[in-house]
């Protein structure tokens, strides 16, 4: 199963390529294939910026013909600015598959963390750390939004596998 994973947000997306692979020698058998950044810029117009979203997401499905899109389920309690615009990133995200056939799986941020670092309350930092670990990279994840990306995609395959917590050989 191939996964995307979907840090979501306009100003900035993390993206996360995963997918299960019994000979892998990542545990529990997952090869990490891409991650990155979909970035708009926040002086253009929101019309331009949902475009540029729209037009990059897309190119993420058609290249890597993902099986499920998994994404972070949003909560904000604080700045109604920044829900809004990932609020926005998130309803193109769920559009753009529906209309490709794609499931999308949401999955609460604590959810994500206790699945790749062993607690549901997990820092920014231990969460890069683990991907690096779990997806035996030289270096963390950077910026974040990738490594939590990467972090929901890992989350998905660990749940339909049986559930429960990645772990290090």
């Amino acid at each position: 199963m191939r996964v995307l994973g979907i840090d979501p947000g306009l100003s900035r997306c993390g993206y996360g390529v995963v997918q299960n692979n019994p000979a892998s020698s990542i545990q529990p058998g997952v090869d990490m294939i891409s991650g990155g950044v979909i970035v708009t810029d926040h002086k253009d117009i929101l019309g331009h910026r949902l475009s540029v979203f729209h037009g990059d997401f897309v190119s993420l499905l058609d290249d890597f013909s993902p099986d499920v899109v998994a994404i972070e389920r949003i909560l904000f309690r604080k700045n109604a600015k920044t829900a809004f615009g990932v609020g926005q990133a998130v309803g193109l995200v769920h559009m753009c598959c529906y209309q490709r056939g794609v499931p999308v799986v949401e999955y609460s941020a604590a959810e994500v963390k206790l699945a790749v670092a062993g607690h549901g309350s997990a820092s920014k930092y231990q969460v890069q750390r683990m991907i690096q670990l779990l997806a035996n990279l030289d270096e963390m994840p950077n910026p974040p939004d990738v490594a939590d990306a990467l972090a929901l995609g890992m989350c998905h395959l660990a749940n339909v596998s049986g559930g429960g917590a990645l772990v290090l050989s």
